[in-house]
């Protein structure tokens, strides 16, 4: 039985380094919930990309050049290009939260209306969370998270602590790209009336929905759903103006099937021993 003994001592030794390992990277099934906080009249959101990573893939900077896929998505709500970055640079975990009840034909998150989706994360390489959406109608205008290790969704030491973003007016940016004419902004009627225009800037805070002389106006403009957009629903440049808010709560704690397979086999072991060893 002394070969046995061996057997059980090298494999208790192994075990618990498995426990240790699966004890620092915690795994989690979570619900984000994406509210427009637009009042009647307000911006709508384009399906928001969520993006669960492990603190290092950036997006995006303030003050610098937007990318052709943040420019795709700032201006035409296109996330494509992201959703491809995001599976080059990291091997986390994204997906894309829309509003299948909203307006026929485009998912899009309306004012005052909430959506969400299930994700399953870990601690280790999915425990960072990061954002992007369009506001609409704007030319390029987008809500999103500059610093990629800015949500944390687990402490130090592995728990999970969910998150509450309130996204305010002066974290709505402006990609650079397109010139604020309204012409070229979706989800305006008659915005077709002239082609955009580059703007070769950089993304910085949006300064509003007035537009460049001679371009089409936002406010009082018309969605194709049907309602007009309201200069005081739609002014997110007012202090403390709130324009959404993204929760991101625990469903449940995956149970580790080799984490119970190792418990039970020590159990089991340890009878054994006891009676023949």
């Amino acid at each position: 039985m002394k070969k046995f003994k061996t057997i059980y001592k090298t494999f208790a030794v192994l075990s618990l380094s498995v426990i240790a390992v699966i004890g620092n990277t915690q795994a989690a099934t979570v619900k984000v919930e994406v509210t427009n906080l637009f009042q009647e009249g307000g911006l709508a959101l384009t399906p928001l990309w969520a993006g669960f990573h492990d603190g290092s893939f950036d997006s995006f900077n303030v003050g610098e050049q937007a990318s052709s896929n943040v420019q795709a998505l700032a201006e035409g709500g296109m996330l494509g290009g992201i959703l491809e970055d995001f599976e080059n640079q990291s091997s986390g975990v994204q997906g894309v939260i829309t509003a299948p009840e909203g307006f026929p034909g485009a998912p899009v998150i309306e004012p005052g209306e909430t959506t969400y989706a299930m994700f399953d994360i870990n601690s280790g390489t999915s425990g960072y969370f990061s954002f992007l959406s369009m506001l609409i109608p704007t030319n390029d205008g987008f809500i999103g998270n500059d610093a990629p290790d800015a949500y944390s969704l687990f402490d130090m030491m592995g728990n999970f602590v969910g998150l509450d973003i309130l996204v305010l007016g002066s974290q709505v940016w402006d990609s650079g790209t397109e010139l604020n004419t309204g012409f070229g902004a979706p989800f305006l009627i008659g915005a077709d009336g002239q082609p955009r225009q580059d703007e070769n800037g950089v993304i910085t805070q949006h300064a509003g929905l007035d537009v460049l002389d001679g371009g089409l106006p936002i406010i009082g403009g018309t969605t194709p759903a049907g309602y007009t957009i309201d200069a005081l629903a739609a002014d997110f440049t007012a202090a403390g103006f709130e324009v959404a808010r993204i929760q991101i709560s625990q469903v449940s704690a995956p149970a580790t099937s080799l984490l119970l397979f190792v418990v039970l086999f020590i159990a089991f072991t340890r009878r054994i021993c006891k009676s023949s060893c």
